[in-house]
């Protein structure tokens, strides 16, 4: 199968974890200039990727990744519909909902998306029905309450610093106290790249409490499409930046080539 993939920053570094385990031909539009979408306006950024959208269309992919909040907002648009791959959605219904036990839920992305992004999960949650136990728990609250921050420093620590760095993990732990105290149950990402964050994050909380669930359950999610494997694996890249600059993002090639057992196709477009 042919699947189209609309990145910027490090998210081909989280996708890719689980993504090369598939024989799948992957069609990347690498958006460099344009990153972080989140610093930019939300109507912007949409009209910027349904562009990349048709681009991908045209090089007939048959489904799209796109980031969470963009998922969620052109799974609504009926001309883009049946283009979509929806992950981040199907993770919400099989584990983030499911699993909550108060229905406090903490959101966390960029100033841009989070106005979009707030109104877009409450739309897509009206749809979910609370299980047996969650309607015998009395904390239950349905609709849910968010919980909202922007933790805007992290994406530009992922692109300079290595996730284990000190003053990266002090900094994400100095944000994660705030919604810690504020006694959240469900933790959910709006943007793919924060699970490069996610022992830092799980080791913050008690998941017995508050729950945060990590780049496997995506990679569950993914497997349960049962979308038609080809006989090889293939990634196509088109950048629109400077290609040199991909080629200097070593660990996000080194998941892409299958520890450098394919070669990529670099476009620049």
């Amino acid at each position: 199968m042919k699947i189209g993939v609309v990145t910027a920053g490090n998210e081909n570094l989280t996708l890719f974890k689980f993504l090369n385990k598939f024989d799948h031909q992957y069609h990347i539009y690498y958006d460099q200039l344009n990153w972080p979408y989140g610093d930019n306006d939300f109507d912007d950024s949409k009209k910027q990727i349904e562009s990349w959208i048709k681009y991908l269309i045209d090089k007939w992919v048959d489904k799209i990744i796109l980031s969470p909040v963009y998922e969620l907002c052109f799974l609504q648009d009926k001309k883009y519909k049946d283009n979509i791959l929806s992950i981040f959605s199907n993770h919400l219904d099989q584990f983030v909902f499911p699993s909550s036990l108060v229905w406090k839920i903490w959101l966390f992305w960029n100033f841009a998306d989070m106005q979009v992004a707030q109104k877009l999960l409450e739309e897509h949650s009206k749809n979910f029905k609370p299980t047996d136990s969650q309607e015998n728990i009395k904390k239950f609250n349905f609709p849910f309450k968010f919980w909202c921050k922007e933790t805007q420093m992290w994406q530009y620590f992922a692109r300079k610093l290595s996730f284990s760095d000190l003053m990266t993990n002090r900094v994400i732990k100095f944000d994660l106290r705030y919604f810690k105290d504020a006694n959240v149950d469900t933790l959910i990402p709006f943007d793919y790249w924060y699970f490069n964050y996610q022992k830092t994050i799980v080791k913050f909380f008690n998941q017995k409490k508050q729950k945060f669930h990590k780049i496997e359950k995506l990679e569950e999610v993914f497997k349960k499409m049962n979308l038609k494997q080809g006989a090889n694996y293939s990634v196509n890249m088109y950048v629109n930046g400077h290609d040199e600059f991909v080629k200097r993002e070593k660990r996000v090639l080194w998941n892409l080539q299958r520890w450098k057992k394919v070669d990529i196709k670099i476009e620049k477009i």
